[in-house]
């Protein structure tokens, strides 16, 4: 099926392989969303947070999944091309701004654990989420109100240059302002593991199991959203310069696009590769969440966990 179309077709291998990485990315994500959804190990507050990275990178999943496999091929006047263009935009600044919010959540569990449990609830987190998703739309509508032009519907095509410069500067200040967060963020990490693990009884170290077991717990929580962050910053770095450098010296960024093609697409593919990375990261670090999911796909009995009764712990493992 044609709609307003002079696009070729990519290579049949191409396609093919960039199905598979759809279908993989979808069905990965959709499983860990399942998993954390119905997890009863997760605190809900961090429940909110997950679904909300995992929502972004599950419809990045299946965007790449219809592009690549629906025969159809259209220009970017056409209302598929816009769809599409505006949800790439929308994912990149509500991916951005989740990963603040996780960042930000472990950020304050740290430095306020008991006023945070008390004050700022799942609930709230959960309207910061949907408050995030809705400024993104609005962002991604306004910056590119007046459409997108050129020959061909790709994901950079000739539109507001200072659109791509805001959009990129998003990418980087959340980048920045996550690593501010997480350097802090590591430093009273190691403090509380040294203070809470070990009391002295005289003159004897005592180690009390339980908060041995939270700390580990906290710590571990903290090493993995580091490495969701980090893996954000490797993936969406390329990107942000891209748009950022051709949003203020290039005149016209598809012509500079299809130059440079092969710089292009290892950019898209690190930007996509972050949407696949992440349920890797939780399957190989929530223990917990790991097990429900195999459970799921297996059509077991969900496991039960013991986490020593601590309240609001996270998954270890």
């Amino acid at each position: 099926m044609v709609a307003n179309s002079n696009e070729d077709s990519g290579s049949t291998a191409q396609t093919f392989a960039n199905g598979i990485f759809g279908l993989l990315t979808f069905g990965l994500n959709f499983l860990s969303l399942v998993a954390v959804l119905q997890s009863r190990s997760f605190p809900i507050r961090q429940k909110v947070i997950f679904i909300s990275i995992l929502v972004t990178d599950t419809i990045v999943g299946i965007q790449v999944t219809g592009v690549r496999l629906l025969p159809i091929h259209y220009s970017p006047d056409h209302i598929l091309c816009k769809v599409r263009l505006y949800a790439g935009i929308t994912i990149a600044l509500a991916t951005s701004l989740s990963n603040v919010l996780i960042t930000t959540e472990r950020f304050l569990s740290i430095i306020l654990p008991m006023r945070l449990n008390k004050k700022i609830t799942w609930k709230v987190v959960a309207v910061f989420a949907i408050f995030l998703w809705i400024l993104s739309i609005t962002l991604a509508l306004s910056l590119f109100s007046d459409g997108f032009s050129g020959p061909v519907c790709e994901f950079i095509v000739t539109g507001n240059p200072n659109g791509y410069v805001f959009i990129g500067c998003v990418m980087w200040v959340s980048f920045l302002t996550i690593l501010i967060m997480y350097v802090y963020i590591v430093k009273i990490t190691r403090r509380h593991i040294r203070q809470i693990t070990t009391t002295m009884v005289g003159n004897t170290p005592i180690i009390d199991a339980r908060k041995a077991f939270q700390s580990k717990a906290e710590l571990r929580m903290t090493v993995t959203v580091g490495i969701i962050v980090g893996m954000f910053g490797v993936s969406y770095s390329p990107v942000a310069c891209y748009l950022i450098y051709g949003g203020l010296f290039v005149p016209d960024l598809l012509a500079f696009t299809t130059s440079y093609e092969t710089v292009f697409k290892t950019v898209i593919t690190f930007f996509t590769m972050n949407s696949v990375i992440n349920p890797i990261i939780y399957i190989l670090r929530l223990r917990n969440c790991r097990q429900e999911m195999i459970a799921r796909i297996l059509c077991r009995p969900q496991p039960r966990f013991d986490n020593m009764g601590i309240s609001g712990t996270s998954s270890v493992g």
